[in-house]
């Protein structure tokens, strides 16, 4: 296997989003702008990681009713639980290892907050929301929402870690979710001393992402909520780490396609916006 380089490190940007929420905005990251993001990480557009925070009995924040156009969103819950409500009529229960797709198409306005009993008595909460372009073909497509529990996406265990498939293949198991674009998502533990090799597709973007822990992407150290890019030649990845690691790997096949944007909208021409 010929091991990806690290191409460049974004770190994130700390700021808060929706009602008070804390979070790092991975991408574009700090120093980044939208368009730059949108061409180095094509397909993916937007990837937060909101929390950890520990909310107080009665503290309701998350992310009251607000629109998006053109994209896909897929959140994923770590810790917590949030609910989710939608213009269409989509409802659903966000838990720990559960994850929600979104397509927004031609349009939605959704919520995700936390349930009744977080608000009463209160505890932690972490997640990540990343957001996947749509290709022109589909920027008018109806919107709509799909739940995916936990037990659709169980740990698969391997010497030294376990792994989360959200999308794509990996160790040999497929994640449930399908886009119109060509994704490959996980989420991956290791314990200490321990590391973790994986082949990528050829021709995709890729990257990992360092949530907590310590970490070196094909020899090269990260920090904490940092994106480290990865070259597009070769065809595999390895990740180590001397006290633990809890990362997100990602990889995608790129539209290279006109990208407009304004806030939580992402069409392809400034008319459509």
């Amino acid at each position: 296997m010929r091991l990806r380089n690290v191409k460049t490190l974004i770190q994130g940007q700390p700021t808060s989003d929706g009602n008070k929420v804390p979070l790092v905005r991975l991408l574009p990251g700090a120093g980044l702008r939208g368009s730059e993001a949108f061409r180095l990480m094509d397909p993916f557009l937007l990837m937060d990681h909101f929390g950890p925070m520990v909310l107080k009995p009665g503290t309701d924040a998350g992310f009251p009713p607000h629109p998006h156009r053109g994209f896909q969103t897929l959140t994923y819950m770590m810790q917590g639980a949030f609910r989710h409500r939608d213009s269409t009529g989509g409802h659903g229960l966000l838990e720990p290892g559960g994850a929600q797709l979104m397509n927004a198409g031609s349009g939605i306005v959704h919520e995700e907050m936390p349930v009744a009993e977080q608000v009463e008595t209160g505890g932690p909460i972490e997640g990540l929301q990343l957001w996947i372009n749509l290709p022109k073909s589909e920027k008018w497509s109806q919107p709509g929402y799909q739940d995916l529990p936990a037990e659709m996406m169980p740990w698969q265990a391997f010497p030294g870690g376990r792994l989360r498939a959200l999308a794509g293949k990996w160790l040999g198991r497929k994640g449930p979710v399908e886009t119109p674009a060509k994704i490959a998502y996980a989420h991956v533990e290791l314990e200490a001393g321990s590391q973790f090799e994986h082949s990528l597709p050829e021709g995709f973007t890729a990257a990992v992402v360092l949530l907590h822990g310590d970490a070196t992407v094909s020899g090269r150290s990260i920090g904490l909520d940092a994106v480290a890019v990865l070259e597009e030649v070769g065809d595999g990845v390895r990740i180590e780490t001397t006290q633990g690691a809890n990362l997100m790997v990602m990889a995608g096949l790129p539209f290279r396609e006109p990208i407009a944007h304004y806030g939580p909208f992402v069409m392809t021409t400034p008319e459509e916006i």
